[in-house]
C-alpha cells in the first residue's frame, strides 16, 4: 500500500476577500486572519472555511469590501511577525504583575478593593509619568 498523501491547498488572493491571508508556518502555507491574527490549519484553506470564520468570529466585518481587509493585511504586514507570540507573553507578564500585587494586599491584610481604588490609580500615573500617556492606555 502507497502511503496516503496528504493534499495541500494553495492560497488564492481572492481569500482577503474573506480577512485572510497566507503565512507560512512548519513549511505549509496556511490561512492568517487579518483581524484576529488567528491561523488556520491548512484543510481551511478554502472559501467556505474562510467565511465561516468571518461570519461567526467577526460578523459585524463579514459585509465589508475587500478594501478594508487589504489595509488589515498591510497594516498586519508592518507589526513583527511573532506579534501574537509577544501579545501573549506581555498578557502573561501582566497576569503575573497582578499577582504578585494581590499577593503583597494578602499579607498586609488589606481588603481587595484597595487595587481598585488606590493600587491602580497610582500604578496608571507612575506609567503616565515614565513611559508616557500612550502607555498609560496599554494599562
Amino acid at each position: 500500500m502507497a502511503a496516503s498523501v496528504v493534499k495541500k491547498r494553495k492560497y488564492n488572493d481572492k481569500y482577503i476577500n474573506c480577512g485572510f491571508t497566507s503565512i507560512l508556518a512548519d513549511g505549509i502555507e496556511k490561512p492568517r486572519c487579518v483581524l484576529c491574527f488567528k491561523v488556520l490549519g491548512n484543510d481551511s484553506m478554502r472559501p467556505s472555511k474562510l467565511k465561516y470564520h468571518l461570519t461567526t468570529i467577526h460578523p459585524q466585518y463579514a459585509e465589508r469590501d475587500p478594501d478594508f481587509f487589504k489595509r488589515h493585511e498591510r497594516s498586519l504586514g508592518k507589526q513583527r511577525p511573532d506579534e501574537s507570540v509577544a501579545f501573549q507573553q506581555q498578557n502573561l507578564s501582566v497576569v503575573e504583575a497582578s499577582y504578585e500585587v494581590s499577593i503583597e494586599m494578602t499579607k498586609k491584610k488589606k481588603a481587595h478593593t484597595i487595587g481598585e481604588t488606590l493600587i491602580k490609580p497610582c500604578a496608571s500615573k507612575m506609567v503616565k509619568r515614565v513611559l508616557g500617556e500612550a502607555s498609560e492606555c496599554k494599562i
